[in-house]
């Protein structure tokens, strides 16, 4: 018991005080230290409540919610600041849900790789200043924000990126009153009670190791993108910008992107789009057409990752950023 309620102490120490050290140099960029392995403790055993058990939960929370079309299921940041990766399911496919908060990155990812499941931990590491995971079955080390495995064994192998939402607890509840909740018990009361890092997201301060990439030339460092992968190339574009317009139509070789946002900048989507071709009504939670000449038809959702602009072109340097 002792051993663990350490580990959730360490994990709730805020991180610009702990001592970074220098561990390794990968694609000419260190990788830091500054806890041990597994001094933040992944959730390994989660525990869910239905939506009408969350006196815990405050209306404002940040969550991380996932639904397959039957279940869904809501995972607050606030709590995953102690603990930023929990190894779960989602129906019958094996999930892991992260979250850097020095990075803003909330990924949801599929946990087979090469005809395997494996469960995530946290290495106690920072690599580009966001979360260096690692697997159990292979020790392999992994980029949280890119996905991809860093070093190790399977060095090289890539996550799928499965379909997620960020928004406030009220939001995500109203949209899906049957959800379940994962519960704060795992942290002992410890945490989860409030966002500790909330002085760090109102400042200026990028990461904390000081070995972070940015380019301030395309965007302010702390911009807050929604960002996504096509056809082996990036983009990202300024949360602020969708949530001024309501909407941003974008054409990526030659397909067409709906990105949308409700005005408060939360990274929660308005319920319902109208296309000026047909006056069809859309919803931009699932893509599908609930009213008009195209009622019944679904658009093909592209997983977005909310991000700080610092974190996501450290990754892919080469992202192009679209504006409204």
């Amino acid at each position: 018991m002792g051993r663990y309620l350490l580990a959730v102490m360490l994990a709730a120490a805020p991180a610009a005080q702990r001592p970074w050290s220098e561990v390794a140099v990968i694609d000419g960029d260190p990788v830091m230290r500054g806890l041990p392995k597994d001094g933040i403790p992944a959730i390994d055993r989660p525990v869910f409540v239905p939506a009408a058990k969350t006196s815990f939960m405050a209306d404002d929370e940040l969550v991380i919610g996932v639904f397959d079309g039957q279940t869904a299921k809501a995972y607050s940041t606030w709590l995953l600041n102690g603990h930023e990766i929990v190894n779960d399911k989602l129906g019958s496919v094996p999930i892991a849900v992260t979250w850097c908060p020095l990075c803003y990155t909330g990924i949801v990812y599929a946990r087979q790789v090469q005809g395997r499941t494996l469960s995530f931990g946290v290495s106690g590491m920072l690599w580009r200043d966001n979360l260096v995971m690692y697997d159990r079955q292979t020790d392999s080390w992994w980029a949280q924000a890119a996905g991809a495995a860093i070093q190790g064994p399977l060095r090289g192998a890539a996550l799928k990126v499965l379909p997620s939402d960020m928004m406030r607890w009220k939001a995500w509840r109203t949209r899906h009153p049957d959800t379940l909740v994962l519960t704060k018990i795992e942290a002992g009361g410890l945490n989860g009670a409030s966002d500790v890092y909330r002085p760090y997201h109102g400042t200026g301060e990028i990461g904390v190791t000081g070995r972070t990439r940015v380019n301030r030339r395309a965007l302010p460092a702390k911009t807050r993108v929604a960002a996504f992968r096509f056809n082996g190339r990036a983009f990202a574009v300024p949360l602020d910008d969708v949530a001024a317009a309501g909407v941003i139509v974008a054409s990526v070789d030659g397909e067409t992107f709906i990105v949308a946002a409700t005005a408060d900048g939360s990274g929660a989507r308005p319920t319902v789009l109208i296309d000026k071709e047909t006056g069809s009504e859309w919803s931009a939670f699932d893509g599908s057409a609930t009213a008009g000449t195209l009622a019944g038809a679904t658009l093909e959702r592209v997983p977005l990752t909310l991000s700080y602009w610092f974190a996501w072109q450290a990754f892919f340097p080469d992202a192009t950023v679209i504006r409204r």
